[in-house]
């Protein structure tokens, strides 16, 4: 006797999906694309649609179907498939999803799969319910798969960092240059799953990264001259990654958002300034987990979102222009979408929060932590609004050079264990401050 063998997972995030007699490694990503990794075949989850894919002298059947994917392998001996009804997906996260080796990691995948079929139809139902939970002695980054996968980063609710902040990028004098071990003006940053932290060099033109534990950085686009060619960029001030490595950035000067694939310095235009698409100074950007782009426009004062499939742009806060109304904003800079898609703003000419807000972000407890650029400080505020902000970092009360000082602080964030990274633009490096509850 001998029948089909059929896993099924939903299209978002990365899977390994092994079936009887083989492994068959096949990649799912939130674009709603599967990708055979033997041999790098994609296939678009658009529609109902069926593939026979032939990989070495496997033939896979390939059925896509709305937000479900079905691996189905050649027939297997009924024995076959009783022996790996129990096999699971392995998901891996992506953006600050992964740890290093002193994390304890606990995944749990449930996968129920019910399958009615008639001699002339068959009907496939599915349910998926998929937990993944990685915990470190300091913070837990948990993700949960509905209809797209959102990290989003637990910091316990006691936290406190160290004072004495390490120089990771630039140098600890506060001196600019335009070498690689050195930045000018470092504004908006970016830390990926490898703990490679991305930075938008603004007068240097340039965006560069630094992989862990390394002080020379690695040139990802720009070159120091301001241009607009595809090589050049001018006044960035944004930079996000996507989950296929590729570095978002805002070209402010130029009014353009460039993306440079991970292995080229060479970039692809997405959106830029037109009589049907106005973009301003862009401050800010952030990818949420489909991909839309989240850009902070100073110039008209408003957040608008970006979607680089379709290249229509709307305006999702700010409609109004420049103000002071609860529906207003006066250039506004960072930004920050939480997991239930709540939009927070730094309204920085309004001073809306502390003096000269330049960036926020939302931890799982509802936590805003805010560089308070005029105070040369980050503070965090509770869900005790009325309570006030408690500084965090940069907390003597003076702007500097020294560890424990700050000089106009403009971007921060946090790694997979709670690390706090801070865009020290003033002294034209990047601190990292140890958690250390």
């Amino acid at each position: 006797m001998s029948m089909s063998w059929f896993k099924f997972v939903r299209c978002a995030g990365w899977y390994l999906n092994t079936c009887p007699g083989r492994q068959l490694k096949v990649q799912y990503d939130e674009m709603k694309t599967a990708n055979c990794m033997n041999c790098d075949k994609f296939f678009h989850c658009q529609g109902n649609y069926n593939a026979v894919h032939v990989c070495g002298k496997t033939t896979i059947n390939i059925r896509i179907a709305k937000k479900i994917s079905d691996c189905r392998e050649a027939a297997q001996d009924a024995s076959s498939v009783d022996s790996q009804e129990d096999q699971k997906a392995n998901k891996f996260g992506r953006e600050g999803g992964t740890t290093d080796s002193t994390t304890t990691e606990a995944t749990t995948t449930t996968i129920t799969t019910t399958t009615t079929t008639t001699t002339t139809t068959t009907t496939t139902t599915t349910t998926t319910t998929t937990t993944t939970s990685t915990t470190t002695t300091t913070a837990t980054m948990t993700t949960t798969t509905t209809s797209a996968s959102i990290w989003s980063l637990s910091i316990p609710t006691n936290a406190t960092w160290s004072q004495t902040g390490i120089t990771v990028a630039g140098n600890s004098n506060g001196s600019s240059g335009s070498d690689l071990r050195s930045l000018f003006t470092p504004v908006d940053i970016f830390i990926d799953n490898n703990y490679t932290l991305y930075i938008a060099d603004r007068d240097n033109n340039r965006v560069v990264k630094y992989y862990a534990n390394t002080t020379v950085g690695v040139l990802v686009g720009g070159n120091g001259t301001s241009g607009r060619t595809s090589r050049l960029l001018s006044g960035v001030k944004g930079i996000a990654v996507d989950q296929y490595g590729n570095a978002i950035v805002a070209d402010s000067d130029n009014y353009r958002i460039q993306s440079f694939p991970p292995s080229s310095t060479v970039a692809t235009t997405l959106a830029s300034n037109s009589s049907t698409l106005l973009i301003g100074q862009m401050r800010d950007l952030h990818i949420n987990v489909n991909n839309i782009i989240v850009i902070t426009d100073s110039t008209y004062s408003r957040v608008v979102k970006f979607n680089s499939s379709s290249g229509v742009c709307t305006i999702i806060a700010g409609i109004n222009g420049a103000g002071s109304r609860a529906d207003q904003f006066s250039s506004p800079f960072g930004n920050f979408i939480d997991e239930n898609e709540t939009l927070y703003v730094a309204d920085n000419g309004n001073d809306r929060i502390q003096n000269g807000p330049l960036a926020v972000i939302v931890d799982n407890n509802g936590y805003m932590y805010i560089s308070d650029s005029g105070n040369n400080r980050i503070v965090k505020w509770t869900t005790n609004y009325s309570a006030g902000g408690i500084c965090v970092v940069g907390c003597t009360g003076t702007g500097g050079t020294a560890a424990n000082q700050l000089q106009a602080p403009r971007d921060l964030k946090f790694d997979a264990n709670g690390n706090l990274y801070v865009s020290d633009q003033g002294n034209h490096r990047v601190q990292k401050f140890t958690i250390q509850t």
